[in-house]
């Protein structure tokens, strides 16, 4: 389908930037301490603890070494496990979905979709690598090996949800055209 490259600096302002940009808000976000991010008081106070260890009281599962469950962590603990494990997610489903926008405008329909699933998905599991030891060093948090495969493994959906955007937009254009 002859489609054209976007080249030159249009590559960079327009997929490299947002990219960059986003990279840049997850290396923010792993630069603050536990402290500041701590989201217990906020559950606390609008979800309630009874409801949640009515509910969860029976999950029990270990991550990163540590069980996970509402005895162990307390309603609000167990709660913001969850809300910070789907930030993890979101985080690294966009640097993924930006990735595979970027691999696609810079190389065009010049390599499979596939391909560059592959090569988004690789760059994210890197960045999540140097995410969690840059985390390491940051006061009252820790790098957990479970969090680089979370992130990864988003990183791969981010990125395949692109390719998928991108086949359903080519096929619903060919639609019209007829």
């Amino acid at each position: 389908m002859g489609e054209k490259r976007v080249t030159g600096w249009n590559v960079f302002w327009f997929y490299g930037l947002p990219l960059l940009l986003w990279m840049g808000l997850i290396f923010l976000m792993s630069s603050q301490p536990y402290e500041r991010q701590n989201l217990q008081p906020v559950i606390g106070e609008h979800v309630p603890g009874g409801l949640v260890e009515r509910l969860f009281a029976w999950v029990r599962f270990s991550y990163g070494g540590s069980e996970v469950s509402v005895g162990e962590l307390g309603a609000a603990g167990f709660v913001e496990f969850f809300v910070r494990k789907a930030a993890h997610f979101a985080e690294f489903f966009v640097l993924g979905w930006l990735s595979g926008r970027l691999l696609r405008a810079w190389l065009g329909t010049g390599r499979s979709a596939a391909w560059r699933v592959g090569v988004a998905a690789l760059f994210c599991l890197f960045y999540a690598v140097t995410d969690e030891i840059h985390q390491s060093f940051t006061p009252q948090r820790t790098a957990h090996a479970a969090d680089v495969l979370l992130d990864a493994v988003s990183g791969l959906i981010g990125a395949a949800a692109h390719a998928g955007a991108v086949r359903l937009a080519g096929k619903r254009k060919i639609a019209r055209s007829r």
